[in-house]
């Protein structure tokens, strides 16, 4: 079983993916034992909040389907977001958001460094906020797998935002048995002035760079049959004080939020 890896992932990328919350989703699936056989994985979550990289789009619970197609080192990834109650645009019960992800593992060992880049296609669905893309390149080093994975990914916007947004984190995966997997983590999310002025629009004038929000977390992954695996999340989210703060007052749901969820995961 190798669960943990997919949840630390998933947390790192889906936190920086899609105007959603928990970085990119397909970076992190367990790979198949042979590179050239496709991998099919499909996973359903029930959220008790939607929240992206600090920003608090619905305070009431969400459903995030996703899919996700891996063969050699590439992977493609489709996430949705579906609001069950009316989110910060006024959207409910429907489509609020989607995001096409598409990644590549670079095939070297870099002194136990995983490298991917990839890029990602953000759309809104019911709504007048125009889709925009995003290039990435996360680095993850596994020299200390055992105990913790530092990972860094940066992320830059090529169309209607044109900033850049670094994403770092640390997390200490446990592998309780060959059953269940648990981790903790912490992960911190910093904005250049374009991107925070794009996701933190201020009256009094423009954003200066900065860090904007922090995540502490917990995850934890049972494998219930061969091919099935549960898993559940708990997360913590704050922002940055003074200007960032103000300006999710305008335009957020929170500024700090607790929220968690669970997620079944099938691999075909």
């Amino acid at each position: 079983m190798n669960k943990i890896m997919t949840i630390g992932m998933a947390t790192l990328l889906v936190a920086g993916v899609a105007g959603a919350q928990s970085d990119v989703v397909m970076v992190g699936q367990a790979p198949a034992d042979d590179p050239s056989i496709a991998k099919v994985t499909a996973e359903a979550a029930l959220v008790s909040a939607y929240v992206w990289r600090g920003q608090v789009y619905n305070s009431d619970a969400v459903i995030q389907p996703q899919i996700t197609i891996s063969q050699y080192d590439f992977s493609f990834n489709v996430w949705a977001n579906y609001d069950l109650k009316k989110n910060v645009a006024g959207i409910s019960s429907d489509f609020s958001e989607l995001a096409l992800s598409l990644a590549y593992t670079l095939p070297v060992n870099l002194n136990e460094m995983e490298i991917t880049v990839g890029a990602i296609n953000y759309t809104y669905p019911n709504s007048l906020t125009e889709s925009t893309t995003e290039f990435f390149a996360s680095a993850v080093v596994l020299s200390y797998a055992d105990y913790f994975i530092p990972s860094a990914t940066l992320f830059g916007d090529i169309d209607e935002v044109r900033g850049s947004y670094i994403l770092l984190d640390v997390v200490a995966p446990y592998q309780v048995s060959d059953y269940l997997a648990v981790e903790g983590g912490v992960s911190a999310g910093y904005g250049n002035t374009a991107y925070n002025d794009a996701y933190f629009p201020n009256a009094a004038g423009d954003q200066d760079a900065g860090f904007n929000d922090y995540n502490f977390y917990v995850n934890a992954a049972y494998d219930i049959y061969e091919n099935v695996t549960l898993s559940a999340n708990v997360t913590y989210t704050f922002l940055e004080g003074g200007s960032i703060r103000r300006a999710a007052d305008a335009n957020y749901e929170a500024k700090q939020k607790l929220w968690g969820g669970v997620n079944v995961i099938y691999d075909f």
